[in-house]
């Protein structure tokens, strides 16, 4: 074997393994983002973790600030659940307007994605889930 080709190898198989490398890390981090975000208290973990870690908590305020971020994420779904319906087809009205615009493959990986975030968001929002596949029931709006 040449020296070139030795050298040529050698490159080959060192770039492999960076990008075998970055894409491990990559689906790592999105898969453990994912699984925070999923968790009941995601937000709020994310929040004192934060927190304590810039502030040097004390586990009296830790479970405090736990208690007044579980106080806040049930206001906030209280507050939300009227304009849900709102916000859905606003939403829903986007979704069609974007699959408008892409070609029949672009449809294809858009409502992969699409279904994808749609059980996130239905935990994130505390409604429950349309059933796979169906479109959720058109919701009129004021003045319609």
């Amino acid at each position: 074997m040449s020296p070139w080709a030795a050298r040529l190898a050698v490159s080959a198989v060192f770039i492999a393994g960076f990008l075998c490398g970055a894409v491990t890390v990559h689906l790592t981090h999105i898969r453990v983002q994912r699984h925070i975000m999923d968790s009941p208290d995601g937000m709020a973990g994310i929040l004192v973790h934060r927190l304590d870690r810039d502030l040097n908590l004390t586990g009296a305020q830790r479970r405090q600030i736990e208690a007044a971020a579980a106080r806040a994420h049930s206001e906030t779904t209280r507050v939300m659940q009227p304009v849900m319906p709102q916000m859905n087809e606003i939403f829903e009205r986007l979704r069609t307007e974007i699959r408008a615009v892409l070609t029949d493959d672009q449809r294809v990986r858009f409502d992969r994605m699409v279904n994808e975030r749609r059980p996130f968001l239905n935990r994130m929002w505390a409604r429950p889930p349309h059933p796979t596949g169906a479109e959720p029931t058109p919701v009129p709006t004021p003045g319609t």
